[in-house]
């Protein structure tokens, strides 16, 4: 049975509801990074067109992965939060979302969701009345703290046609599929390189898989796809790896749970580097 995306559940249950005066479809599209603020939307070539925007952004206690319909002043557009504690990589359970556009000499405007639809995840509605270039923000208010998500510049357009004038989204090459609820279930934590004295990139030896002689990663391409890629490695037997070619310091990379995504690969058969304090076996 094909399970589709909850971001596409939601809005086909908004269009068949009636909620608002926009054309919806069905997405299933990759996601994107979208820590520099750059907008990626899909449009179809009929009649119904995605408007969904994905991003993945963090900040040194949360990753956010949002999903929402590009803006069009005085329609509304879905906002689906996935709200992931950095500290072990689990939903935060509990609070509420608020959304934020503000900035272009428009009026601030503010849109404020009550509770979770389940830990990690929640939804908000957002009509823009304002066109322009405003400024992003998301913010997670619960009783122990405020986290809070600067997105950027974002486009409200001034009607629909000018909407479905982005240029289409592509899913990221060699990459692999997880969606985020199944990356919680399956406890995949994600971790940027660290430097030792000698400014080389060390990751946890648990990063690292084997195959043929070849050493492989997966680093995050948007928050639900992960490209595996071949690295060389400085030392075979101790944690941290030493990381001499194949990634930069800034990327984010799979330290745990790396078999889920082998396993979503067909044909592949790897296991992970064996160090004397890491025992794995896949």
């Amino acid at each position: 049975m094909t399970k589709f995306p909850l971001f596409t559940i939601l809005v086909l249950l908004c269009s068949l509801a009636a909620c608002g005066k926009t054309d919806h479809d069905s997405h299933d599209a990759g996601a994107h990074d979208h820590t520099n603020g750059e907008e990626h939307d899909h449009s179809g070539d009929n009649e119904h067109v995605d408007r969904s925007q994905h991003l993945v952004h963090f900040t040194d206690q949360s990753e956010l992965f949002l999903q929402y319909e590009t803006l069009v002043a005085q329609r509304d557009s879905i906002f689906l939060a996935h709200l992931t504690d950095l500290s072990d990589y689990t939903p935060i359970p509990g609070g509420f979302i608020t959304v934020t556009l503000s900035g272009d000499g428009a009026p601030e405007e503010t849109f404020s969701g009550k509770r979770p639809v389940r830990a990690g995840i929640h939804i908000e509605v957002v009509i823009p009345q304002h066109a322009g270039k405003r400024q992003l923000t998301l913010q997670l208010h619960t009783p122990e703290r405020t986290l809070t998500h600067e997105l950027g510049s974002v486009t409200v357009y001034s009607n629909n046609a000018e909407s479905k004038n982005i240029a289409p989204r592509h899913r990221p090459e060699n990459s692999t599929y997880l969606d985020k609820e199944a990356q919680w279930q399956a406890e995949i934590m994600i971790q940027t390189p660290t430097l030792n004295e000698q400014q080389q990139l060390m990751l946890p030896a648990s990063a690292i898989h084997q195959s043929n002689n070849k050493h492989y990663l997966f680093v995050m391409k948007g928050a639900e796809f992960f490209e595996k890629r071949e690295v060389t490695i400085g030392n075979h037997r101790h944690s941290p790896v030493i990381i001499v070619a194949g990634i930069t310091a800034g990327e984010h990379v799979v330290i745990r749970g790396g078999h889920v995504l082998l396993g979503n690969q067909e044909g592949t058969a790897t296991e992970m580097v064996t160090t004397d304090d890491t025992k794995h076996h896949h």
